[in-house]
């Protein structure tokens, strides 16, 4: 898996109360199976001005510039701006966060020797073994 280099950020819009929305901002990353967002670094959370308008019920966009006049926002007009500006802030961050030193030889084998990698499509087996171990000692 690998951060995308777009400089496109996934951003989550939700209700945070009755009048207000939060934009939170998060990585794109690029696997084997596509682009996703990584929901396991939340960049930025940004509060959205209230609007008198309604919201277009769209719960995730791509973000792809700090202009509030470009296209990734255009169905949310009246947060253009704010969704730009916390654009700006996220991905200020994502670049931070992605300049730091690289692992050393031994941070790096650490990590390999503490990760388990599963062959895709063996996953599901795995949780129904583990399922039945535990009914299995459970009743037993």
């Amino acid at each position: 898996m690998t951060t995308s280099v777009s400089a496109a950020l996934a951003v989550e819009l939700q209700p945070h109360s009755p009048t207000r929305w939060i934009a939170t901002y998060y990585p794109m990353v690029t696997t084997p199976a596509g682009r996703w967002a990584d929901v396991t670094w939340a960049l930025h959370q940004h509060l959205l001005p209230t609007t008198p308008a309604p919201v277009k019920p769209t719960r995730w966009l791509e973000a792809h510039s700090s202009e509030p006049g470009h296209p990734s926002y255009a169905g949310h007009r009246a947060w253009s701006a704010a969704l730009a500006a916390g654009y700006t802030t996220a991905l200020t961050i994502h670049d931070a966060g992605t300049a730091e030193e690289p692992l050393s030889p031994h941070e790096t084998q650490q990590l390999r020797a503490g990760t388990v990698v599963v062959p895709a499509g063996q996953l599901s087996e795995w949780v129904l073994d583990d399922l039945q171990d535990q009914t299995t000692r459970a009743h037993g």
